[in-house]
């Protein structure tokens, strides 16, 4: 009985949604009215002592549930009402000297219990959306672990039944047992699969964008150029026509950016290093972080799919760099070997919590997508992918090994973006 009460005093004062507007305001409305409604039954009580005890009461009311707004309008009420019915002279909203300390004090209060109350509101809203977003990401694991045991429950009961009826024939248990190993790898390569047609779906929406989006807006340059030209001695159209071709430009700017970040075309024309002091010298002028880039100027090209991966790791591990570390500075270092590629990313940031940063090299469960990502990536590959933090900073080192590298060190280039 005490569970199911709390309960129900929980959904009471339970925030209103902000866009529930109607509700929240009709609320305020409605409760302004109950607290001059008690305060008329209790006057034979209170007297003239408390005037605004019940105003108090749905103001803190208000605020929690409905919001700020809402609440300053149920004070307004409220105290119009108290005011008009219960202060003498009563059935008047005059101010006499002997109140005005007593209306000082009931705006001070009302204040503090707005404030108060709105703060709890807005706690209690962010509170609701963290549980529903974790509820969702619960459910939707569990619903993955019951697919996935389902699918091993029926390879098990597949594999018991031709064990039965194949009892003699070891060759083809063996056969058996290799196809359940198999399964059981690409299960483990699921991640490593989706990330990869991930990739592939960034290079068409780049390529949609650039030939269809950029085509476009390319398009109407012209036409606004043709216009522009038949409006001459027209100053308001031409201002007009001036302002539009403006945001034309920025669109067709902000739409080469987006097809670029999807996937650089110099990866796949000039290779991994130009994509990669490309995207440094982009990313140091849109994070305002310092990002010295030291790759050999000129490097054979290595597998597409190894310049993609490392693409993605300086990607993935700069973008964490500027929303987690609160670092001013960042280098990226190539270094090209006879048979493999070292990558290595570092910043001056706060570094990672010893204790995360054991639980991200024990376990894949407890990386992000990022990490996890740009780990089994690597691995994929056959590479290797280690994280360093301490107090000065944070380091990503990847190793990828890719035959035949010749790069010329005495030409490396550094510069600082």
């Amino acid at each position: 009985m005490a569970g199911h009460a709390s309960a129900n005093s929980a959904a009471i004062f339970a925030p209103i949604q902000s866009r529930s507007v109607m509700l929240r305001f009709a609320l305020a409305v409605a409760t302004a009215a109950l607290a001059i409604l008690v305060r008329g039954l209790l006057d034979s009580v209170l007297g003239h002592v408390a005037f605004y005890a019940t105003v108090y009461m749905t103001v803190a009311f208000c605020a929690i549930v409905s919001g700020l707004f809402p609440a300053v309008l149920n004070a307004a009420l409220g105290f119009c009402g108290i005011f008009y019915f219960f202060v003498d002279p009563r059935h008047s909203l005059s101010i006499p000297p002997s109140e005005v300390h007593g209306v000082v004090g009931f705006v001070l209060v009302c204040a503090v219990l707005i404030v108060l109350g709105v703060a709890n509101r807005n706690k209690q809203l962010r509170l609701n959306s963290s549980l529903q977003a974790l509820t969702t990401e619960a459910n939707e694991r569990r619903r993955a672990e019951e697919e996935l045991q389902k699918a091993q429950r029926e390879l098990e009961q597949r594999v018991q039944e031709r064990t039965r009826e194949l009892s003699q024939a070891l060759a083809r248990l063996k056969s058996e047992i290799g196809v359940r190993e198999q399964t059981e790898d690409q299960l483990r390569r699921l991640s490593v699969r989706l990330m990869t047609l991930q990739d592939s779906e960034r290079r068409r929406i780049a390529r949609d964008l650039h030939d269809t989006a950029g085509q476009t807006l390319s398009a109407m340059k012209l036409t606004i150029a043709s216009l522009q030209e038949m409006s001459a001695g027209q100053p308001v159209l031409s201002q007009l026509l001036d302002d539009l071709n403006s945001l034309t430009d920025q669109t067709l700017k902000e739409v080469r950016t987006t097809s670029y970040l999807l996937h650089p075309p110099l990866l796949d024309e000039a290779g991994f290093a130009s994509a990669a002091r490309w995207f440094v010298d982009g990313f140091a002028k849109r994070s305002g972080i310092q990002v010295s880039c030291d790759i050999p100027e000129k490097l054979s090209r290595a597998p597409a799919d190894c310049e993609l991966v490392l693409f993605r790791v300086l990607q993935e591990s700069l973008t964490n760099v500027h929303r987690h570390s609160s670092a001013s500075a960042a280098i990226v270092t190539l270094v090209p070997e006879a048979d493999r590629l070292q990558l290595e990313i570092r910043d001056n940031g706060h570094g990672i919590p010893e204790e995360n940063l054991r639980r991200l090299r024990e376990s894949s469960d407890h990386a992000g997508v990022g990490i996890s990502g740009m780990r089994e990536r690597v691995r994929e590959l056959g590479g290797d992918f280690q994280i360093q933090s301490d107090t000065a900073g944070t380091c990503v080192k990847v190793s990828l090994p890719v035959p035949k590298i010749v790069a010329a060190p005495e030409q490396t280039l550094s510069f600082s973006a």
